[in-house]
């Protein structure tokens, strides 16, 4: 089993976790006298900026101004108060997105309001897009921009699910075991499981349960972070199969 694929049991999509978080993200960063407000914010930027400014790249704008939109679209949403009117009832938060931005970047008022770098809206810093974030030379791709977009989504929000699983073991302090686990969340070093019961100082039966552990909380936490923009839990499932299909492009 890869951890994308779905769970057999019907019960585990119905995973009580996904109950307090389904569209919490959208809900909460759209809501400035929220508590969370900032933090659920950060959330959606870690998972959409690259996507967003790969969106305006393939539509060719250059790295520098193509940046400036990606932090000027944040805010609008805000500006706009479009979090707030986005509607789970309606579908994918990541299709609602996309239609937002490129109306954003259609209409040349808005396009003034991204040059401003922050519009006095107090958010995340223009200077603090991921670390990962394109450099200026990005691989030459022939993808449409809505395909490159679903891409760097579907690489986003496994990136944001193995920080949280990474975070976890942190908080245990497991770091360094998590560090030894991390290679084998495919079944790619599958092969190599004595070698690495020997470095954890374990048997091989419980490593192989330490791995399966690893690998089945990665996949919970890949729903969880699914789960906080869309509108019921049969799109979770929906949004897993896409996260799929991309990542095989």
């Amino acid at each position: 089993m890869t951890v994308l694929e779905r769970p057999s049991s019907a019960s585990s999509r119905r995973d009580a976790v996904f109950q307090s978080t389904l569209w919490s993200q959208v809900r909460v960063a759209g809501r400035p006298d929220a508590p969370n407000a900032r933090q659920a914010l950060e959330a959606l930027c870690r998972v959409y900026w690259n996507p967003i400014y790969a969106f305006l790249r393939r539509c060719g704008h250059d790295h520098h101004f193509a940046k400036d939109l990606t932090q000027g679209f944040f805010v609008y949403l805000l500006e706009e108060d479009l979090l707030q009117k986005a509607n789970p009832e309606r579908g994918r938060f990541r299709s609602y997105l996309l239609g937002s931005l490129k109306f954003f970047i259609s209409n040349q008022q808005a396009r003034e309001r991204a040059l401003k770098r922050g519009g006095g809206v107090t958010m995340v810093s223009v200077d603090a897009e991921p670390a990962d974030a394109q450099p200026a030379n990005e691989p030459f791709t022939t993808m449409t921009p809505e395909r490159l977009f679903d891409r760097k989504w579907a690489l986003a929000v496994l990136g944001e699910a193995m920080e949280r699983l990474a975070a976890e073991y942190r908080r245990v302090g497991m770091a360094e075991e998590f560090a030894l686990l991390q290679p084998h969340l495919t079944g790619d070093a599958e092969g190599n499981l004595p070698d690495l019961a020997r470095r954890l100082g374990k048997s091989d039966g419980a490593t192989r349960v330490l791995v399966f552990r690893l690998r089945n909380r990665f996949r919970r936490l890949i729903r969880a972070v699914l789960a906080d923009t869309v509108g019921d839990l049969d799109q979770v499932e929906t949004e897993l199969r896409h996260l799929g299909e991309v990542r095989r492009d």
